[in-house]
């Protein structure tokens, strides 16, 4: 298993949120306020920090 570090961490998933429809990736400090950079939708999500399987 590989070790988790705190700076690599905060890097990939600090501040991102994935677009609801077309799941694209978006970094944003207030999600409320902003739209998706490739299809304009608003509805972001947070990026999930753990496997669900």
């Amino acid at each position: 298993m590989a070790q988790k570090f705190e700076e690599a961490e905060k890097r990939v998933f600090d501040n991102v949120y994935v677009c609801r429809k077309c799941n694209a990736k978006n970094r944003t400090d207030n999600p409320e306020k902003t739209s998706c950079r490739k299809c304009g939708y608003s509805d972001l999500r947070k990026k999930n920090a753990q496997f669900a399987g």
